[in-house]
């Protein structure tokens, strides 16, 4: 991803400097033939005139294996493109505008919303994520049926009860476990 960045810097740096050429003959040129002078210009190395910072609108959204997407917004100035890259090196560009830019980036882990308030339990027999205990909460996100006829009774209390949504191993764990009580054995959404 770097490698097709810079090299895309790389190649809008080129057209701008040969555009910039281009342009530099073609005025001399049109400027010797009404004068009939040949006119020498000395091209110099120097670096041009500063320019004042960008600032754009950054847009930072993180995605969770649990399919939550966080976002934060700030505003950054930029005073070199190549660091800019750099910082967000590990991030997608989803969308780019004047003065804003937009990041997403895949997170390895549940959402922090899904550890304080998740909790696993059945609904209607299928096998849903809720807010808060399922006794009081309501339903974020559905998995998959789960057969109650064949599920043991400690587990079948667990799921009643609720099991809190620690960690991401404890997410992982429970959809395995319970996967194979599914008839359909598919995950749902």
């Amino acid at each position: 991803m770097k490698k097709y960045v810079y090299l895309s810097m790389f190649g809008v740096i080129m057209f701008l400097i040969g555009f910039s050429v281009h342009s530099l003959f073609e005025q001399q040129s049109s400027t010797a033939e009404q004068s009939d002078t040949i006119e020498v210009t000395e091209v110099s190395n120097t670096a041009a005139p500063f320019k004042s910072p960008l600032e754009i609108q950054v847009t930072l959204q993180k995605q969770y294996l649990d399919g939550k997407i966080s976002e934060e917004t700030h505003l950054e100035t930029i005073q070199s493109m190549q660091d800019f890259w750099a910082s967000y090196a590990d991030w997608q560009v989803i969308d780019q505008k004047e003065g804003e830019m937009v990041f997403r980036k895949q997170m390895n882990d549940i959402s922090p919303y899904i550890k304080k308030t998740g909790y696993f339990g059945l609904k209607d027999s299928m096998l849903s994520i809720f807010e808060g205990e399922p006794i009081h909460g309501q339903v974020i996100q559905s998995f998959y049926q789960i057969d109650t006829d064949t599920l043991e009774s400690r587990k079948m209390d667990a799921l009643q009860e609720g099991i809190k949504i620690e960690s991401k191993d404890k997410y992982l764990q429970v959809l395995e476990v319970y996967r194979d009580l599914s008839p359909t054995k598919q995950v749902q959404g």
